[in-house]
């Protein structure tokens, strides 16, 4: 197999097309299900998916990010339970938007264990591979990162991975949350400083129509971000 895996020459002779490519599509299918597993289904319950296809997502999550739905939906009920008050551990109103593009992650690991939040996991239903991936976080990525070494090399596989645990912290905690309650524009008057930036097209597709927070943040059961007729929810049009 040799060190570049079983097709890691595909990397070697092209890099920089593959690998920005290899981004891309990372990004928008793990932030894709994120937006439409934990956050419209198991958060807000604005959808109901196929228990198989919840399922891959879940995985998908866990390989990739290391996260479970259990961390993921208690943290962010407690965020919007405290948006942009001092608690929310996301918002750039009391953080500075710096500090939450670039140091969120860190308050998202934080939250997990305040006592606020492990009152919420406890209210959180879930099945046997809900909670083996809840207790055994690091193993999903472990076994991706076999598999990206396998298949592409031991350099390239961890070049790889290395994209893969980038993908929450920049564009989930930083690129929705740091960015969409600091600028842009408001549909609804609600009372916290949650904003629209669908307008940034590309990044609104990577995650999955994300950015017209305001919309969300007005109307949380909404299985659909879009309530302008100029807006686009890339993440409803796979719903439908």
């Amino acid at each position: 197999m040799g060190d570049l895996g079983l097709i890691g020459n595909v990397i070697s002779n092209h890099p920089v097309i593959f690998l920005t490519l290899y981004t891309v599509l990372m990004t928008h299918i793990t932030i894709t299900c994120m937006s439409l597993s934990f956050h419209r289904f198991h958060t807000h319950k604005g959808v109901i998916l196929n228990k198989y296809l919840d399922t891959f997502m879940q995985v998908w999550l866990w390989l990739v990010t290391t996260m479970s739905k259990v961390d993921w939906v208690s943290v962010h009920i407690y965020h919007h339970a405290h948006s942009d008050t001092e608690k929310d551990p996301h918002s750039p109103v009391t953080k500075g938007l710096m500090h939450v593009l670039f140091l969120g992650v860190f308050d998202y690991t934080k939250a997990k264990s305040c006592a606020e939040v492990e009152r919420i996991k406890k209210t959180i239903k879930t099945n046997k591979l809900e909670r083996f991936m809840y207790n055994n976080p690091f193993v999903g990525p472990a076994i991706m990162t076999v598999l990206l070494m396998v298949v592409f090399g031991p350099w390239w596989g961890a070049a790889l991975s290395g994209i893969n645990f980038m993908i929450s912290p920049v564009f989930a905690v930083g690129g929705v949350n740091a960015l969409a309650h600091w600028f842009g524009y408001k549909n609804h008057d609600y009372d916290d400083n949650s904003r629209n930036l669908g307008f940034i097209v590309p990044l609104n597709f990577l995650v999955c129509g994300e950015m017209d927070h305001n919309n969300h943040h007005a109307h949380q059961r909404s299985c659909s971000f879009r309530h302008r007729w100029y807006e686009f929810d890339i993440g409803y049009a796979y719903l439908v």
